[in-house]
Parts: C-alpha cells; sequence; structure tokens
C-alpha cells in the first residue's frame, strides 16, 4: 500500500502538493499524509501565515490526509525520520530555491541516497504571495 508525504509550509503552492499527493493516492490507494515542520524562529510566523496553514490543514483533511505538525530544529532530518517511522513510500515536495536546505546533496539528494526506495515528486515553483489563497 502506497503511503503518501506531501510537506508543506505556509504557503499557496501547499495546496498544489497535497493535490499531488491525492493525485498519488486517487490514483493508487493508500494513505495521503501531510506534514508541517515548524521550526522556531521561522520566516512564517506572521499571522498570516498561521492563517494559511490553518486553512491547508483544513484543506488536506477534506483530500482525505492525516495532518501532522511537529517541532523540529532540522527540518531535512524532521521529515527523514518521519519518512522512516510512519513507513512513507512516497513524499511530494516543493522546488527549493537553489541555496535552500533542501538542494543538493543536503536535501532531495540525501532523500534518494538514504532511502533509495523513496518516490519523489518534486513540484516546479509558482511565484504566489501568501496572501491569494485566503
Amino acid at each position: 500500500m502506497k503511503k503518501v508525504l506531501a510537506c508543506i509550509t505556509p504557503q499557496t503552492n501547499g495546496k498544489r502538493l497535497i493535490d499531488k499527493g491525492y493525485e498519488i493516492v486517487d490514483k493508487n490507494g493508500g494513505e495521503l499524509h501531510i506534514l508541517h515542520v515548524k521550526q522556531g524562529n521561522n520566516i512564517f510566523d506572521t499571522e498570516e501565515s498561521s492563517h494559511l496553514l490553518e486553512w491547508l490543514f483544513s484543506y488536506g483533511s477534506e483530500r482525505g490526509g492525516t495532518v501532522h505538525a511537529i517541532l523540529g530544529q532540522n527540518v531535512l532530518k524532521t521529515i527523514r525520520r518521519f519518512i522512516r517511522e510512519e513507513g512513507i513510500t512516497a513524499v511530494v515536495l516543493g522546488e527549493s530555491p537553489a541555496n535552500s536546505g533542501f538542494s543538493g546533496e543536503n536535501g532531495v539528494e540525501s532523500f534518494r541516497r538514504i532511502m533509495p526506495y523513496l518516490e519523489i515528486h518534486i513540484l516546479e515553483r509558482e511565484e504566489n504571495s501568501v496572501a491569494e489563497a485566503l
């Protein structure tokens, strides 16, 4: 059975990630999990982003997903631990800027190296403002 994880941040692109995860589960059966890793003092700590994250959690639940919010100082390690603990078989990620922690060997490439069984879907970035989904 497929266990699909959509990793979201409070950005409008989160809806696309949830939709892609839902599409995979709808075609193949399985479970959809939606994960947000909250890191202390991050750039998304605003009232507006909190409302968007709440909306994304509600939207993901409506799509049949199980929503998870975890505190973690190292986002990548927290996601990798979640994947192992939950037996995730596919992950949906948004494309990151070239200088972010999700690029290169420390990010997506480490998922491929450490978890070669993992099906990875990366959606290209869309430039949207946080407020567009509200």
